[in-house]
């Protein structure tokens, strides 16, 4: 459950609340949280348009370990905000207003997280759920996809599984675009959800590759997270680019060539070790090769959702779909 609504002028500030609320309550959150979705999905656009005057917020169903509820994402190439600090406090506001703003977002969020740089634009990510008592989840997870501009179907896919203490992560993109690229891709997300507790990322992609041969092929990577061993496993197919950046350490993940369900080659499995804040980010070729953590000052402590939704924006490319994940070790 997914939507995204762009916002040019205050009408749009009523769509995304009212799409917000309905939201909530498909994914059964209470009537006080649907409140407090709507209120933060209100100063969340009213400040997009009254500090940048475009911008566009995304809504989604998100799910970790034991914790799921709606997900917000605002974002914006506006001026950014100066000073976070002062901006997080309630009643503060730049614009003359009643100043409601980032305080009042942050304290009716189950989860608050925001990233601005001065001249840049600002994400602001809020997730709200029925409770906070669910035990945190070693590894934290965002996404985004889009398809190609002009098109309602996107070829790329990602699947995610979380399984006790660990995470399991699939990232593909169908060849070329459309209905054809969505069904190699999301029969292939099918598969990796059926795979056995001690499987590998190897054997994934070999399931894979069998099973999606009557299909147009795809490209994929394959990640498993292991929060006992601090290990990250890590198998590829084609030209998924995959990272793992530690401190100041990244090491650039190395996939074989070939297509998944055409002419897969032999698999070279790699293993990476984690520590706390390793962050692994893999995108299909719809996000530039320009993107770079490093030219995003601070962006690697933020949540991934985060992460990958700043990415995404900056570089995905209107002429292909554009999918990326990111999963932080916390």
């Amino acid at each position: 459950m997914e939507a995204t609504l762009s916002l040019t002028d205050k009408s749009g500030v009523a769509d995304v609340r009212r799409r917000a609320i309905h939201m909530a309550h498909a994914l059964g959150l209470s009537e006080k949280r649907q409140a407090d979705a709507a209120l933060v999905v209100t100063e969340a656009a009213t400040n997009i348009l009254k500090y940048a005057g475009q911008g566009q917020v995304t809504l989604r169903n998100y799910q970790e370990g034991a914790a799921q509820g709606l997900e917000v994402i605002a974002l914006d190439r506006g001026p950014g905000i100066t000073n976070l600090t002062s901006a997080r406090t309630d009643g503060f506001s730049t614009g003359g207003s009643l100043g409601a703003g980032l305080g009042t977002i942050e304290r009716h969020s189950t989860l608050f997280d925001i990233y601005s740089v001065t001249g840049c634009g600002t994400a602001l990510l809020a997730r709200i759920a029925n409770s906070c008592d669910a035990a945190a989840h070693p590894f934290e997870v965002g996404a985004r996809s889009t398809p190609k501009l002009g098109q309602d179907i996107c070829g790329d896919a990602f699947g995610i599984r979380h399984t006790g203490n660990g995470l399991w992560i699939a990232l593909l993109d169908g060849l070329g675009h459309g209905p054809l690229a969505a069904e190699a891709s999301n029969r292939a997300v099918g598969i990796f959800q059926q795979a056995g507790i001690n499987d590998t990322p190897a054997d994934v992609l070999r399931a894979v590759h069998q099973g999606i041969k009557t299909t147009r092929g795809a490209v994929m990577a394959v990640a498993m997270f292991n929060a006992d061993k601090a290990l990250m496993s890590f198998a590829g197919v084609g030209n998924i680019v995959g990272i793992v950046a530690s401190g100041n350490d990244t090491q650039h993940l190395i996939s074989t060539d070939g297509t998944v369900g055409y002419n897969m080659r032999t698999v070279r499995p790699s293993e990476v070790p984690l520590t706390r804040g390793s962050v692994f980010v893999a995108t299909t070729d719809g996000l530039s090769t320009r993107w770079n953590l490093n030219r995003h000052p601070g962006l690697v402590d933020r949540h991934p959702s985060l992460i990958a939704n700043v990415l995404h924006r900056d570089f995905a490319r209107d002429t292909d779909d554009a999918t990326i994940v990111v999963v932080k070790a916390s």
